[in-house]
């Protein structure tokens, strides 16, 4: 069941309520006054954002771009 936004016109607040999309309105309470007198309001789509795959130096090229590597890769073999 998908998560609604509704706004009590009784005390201002807002609730996150799960509710079927037939479900009548008239048998949701405000999770604050616990008042029916609630309207349903549009949320802010959520988003996901995958970063791109870090630029480290390969393994053959040693750590640091050097052709020995380092005692601590993750001190000296991060992206700045």
């Amino acid at each position: 069941m998908p998560i609604y936004e509704f706004k009590c016109r009784d005390c201002g607040k807002i609730s996150e309520i799960i509710c079927g999309v037939t479900e009548d309105n008239k048998t949701i309470r405000c999770s604050y006054c616990s008042s029916r007198n609630l309207e349903k309001i549009l949320s802010a789509p959520a988003s996901l954002r995958v970063a791109e795959k870090a630029a480290y130096p390969s393994a053959a090229s040693g750590c640091c771009g050097t052709t020995n590597p380092c005692d601590n890769p993750k001190r000296c073999c991060t992206k700045d």
